[in-house]
């Protein structure tokens, strides 16, 4: 069959077309997404989420009722980047390609503009503020007026070697006082309280890079543990306070939602890989042996595991196979979880917003699933905790749900929320930098 093209990367394919038709679909799936603003019209993006371990492309389309609908999924090996930043890119290129080829083919469309998320140990955050004059105090302030206020908070703070991903409000200050959205109200200055999210100049344009020898467009580029944010949260939860913990392969990313908004991000540069070289150097196996086997019989809760219980590992040398106790592997799995875990709880208690995080912990990404990690992690943080997941959704929601996608997933609901603002598919590499770092407000 052939492919049909996305126009602008917008157009969903035709009714029943491709492998996955217009079949009847769960009362839940077809409840919109809470929080995210329907679009009137169906949207096609495409979620690339290049982590450390692996690369996946999510093809996903979102009709007029906010319903998502996955078309097309699929993930592969990341072999050329090391805790979110690239250092290899010819291995990254491959792997882009292999990883949005595979998508393409499932969903039967031709892709041109992808939705990146970003990750890594050189993110940084810092909290500005801004005043401005508002132009017309007797017409109210106005759009222009708050986008003046937001860009001003980061002007002179914002060193040469970092740029711009994201600039969030927190909440903005008009002569009568503080409110949540000034637009509209009568006042002769306004000032934005805002969180500045900055990634260092060169391994945002390595990913950028990346992406475009590969032959398609960035059409945005965002920080990860907000997408996975967008995917898993409902409004209720942002406004009650979480800490979200998107625990990948190379990297744990934090972010902290309190009255709705994001008031911290952080990221801890370890991850599910250093919990399979752990398991690799003390039982002496392949990474790859080390891996399977700390997915299929690791925990980390040791002490539910029975003294007598064995488990199969092969010689390395030999390929021959050897018992050895289950609970010594899982006291690996949970000796290093444990150390990731406190080492979030470090960064979040240097928050002043932790506190104010009252709904507790979310815990997302591939290590999320590792058994016993949302017990563990209620025991450090002394909070509730769960594991979030995608939901809401429809087509191929079975692989999707999975927390492993939760960024993915979050990417297309940020490209919805791009595209009510500015028409993607910008060709000069220039313009797209430009239009991608100094984006001024993002709205949740």
């Amino acid at each position: 069959m052939a492919r049909q093209e996305t126009a602008r990367h917008r157009n969903s394919p035709a009714a029943g077309s491709g492998l996955f038709g217009r079949e009847p679909e769960p009362a839940a799936a077809r409840t919109p997404r809470a929080g995210i603003k329907p679009p009137g019209r169906t949207c096609t993006f495409t979620g690339l989420d290049i982590g450390t371990t692996k690369i996946c492309a999510i093809v996903a389309e979102i009709d007029p009722a906010g319903k998502m609908t996955v078309r097309g999924i699929a993930s592969t090996p990341s072999q050329g980047l090391r805790r979110g930043v690239v250092v290899d890119i010819e291995e990254t290129i491959a792997s882009i390609e292999t990883a949005v080829r595979k998508a393409e083919e499932i969903a039967q469309v031709s892709v041109r503009d992808v939705l990146v998320g970003i990750a890594g140990g050189h993110i940084q955050c810092f909290a500005s503020s801004g005043t401005v004059d508002v132009a017309s105090p007797e017409r109210g302030i106005t759009r222009s007026d708050i986008r003046r206020a937001v860009e001003k908070t980061a002007l002179d703070q914002i060193p040469m070697e970092r740029e711009v991903i994201h600039t969030l409000p927190q909440r903005f200050v008009i002569d009568d006082g503080p409110v949540a959205n000034p637009e509209g109200f009568s006042s002769r200055k306004l000032t934005a309280e805002v969180l500045t999210v900055t990634a260092a100049v060169t391994s945002a344009q390595n990913i950028i890079r990346a992406v475009r020898s590969a032959h398609y467009r960035v059409g945005g580029i965002y920080l990860e543990p907000l997408a996975s944010s967008l995917a898993v949260l409902t409004p209720e939860e942002r406004d009650l306070g979480v800490v979200v913990i998107d625990i990948g392969g190379g990297t744990s990313d934090i972010a902290i939602w309190a009255e709705g908004s994001v008031r911290y991000t952080g990221v801890v540069p370890y991850g599910g890989d250093s919990i399979t070289e752990d398991v690799r150097r003390g039982l002496k196996l392949s990474c790859f042996d080390a891996e399977n086997l700390k997915k299929r019989y690791g925990s980390c809760l040791p002490d539910t595991v029975r003294d007598d219980e064995k488990v199969e590992v092969p010689v390395a040398l030999t390929g021959e196979t050897q018992e050895v106790p289950r609970r010594f592997l899982c006291e690996v799995v949970a000796s290093r979880y444990e150390e990731i875990l406190l080492m979030v709880r470090d960064q979040c208690e240097r928050s002043t917003h932790f506190d104010k995080a009252f709904g507790g912990v979310v815990l997302t990404g591939g290590g999320a699933l590792q058994e016993g990690a949302a017990k563990l992690a209620e025991r450090i943080f002394d909070r509730p905790c769960k594991i979030g997941r995608p939901s809401g959704l429809a087509g191929l929601s079975s692989v999707a749900s999975s927390p492993i996608y939760s960024t993915g997933v979050g990417l297309v609901y940020y490209g919805l929320q791009a595209d009510q603002d500015a028409t993607l598919g910008e060709t000069n590499l220039f313009q797209r930098l430009v239009r991608i770092f100094k984006k001024a407000i993002d709205w949740y």
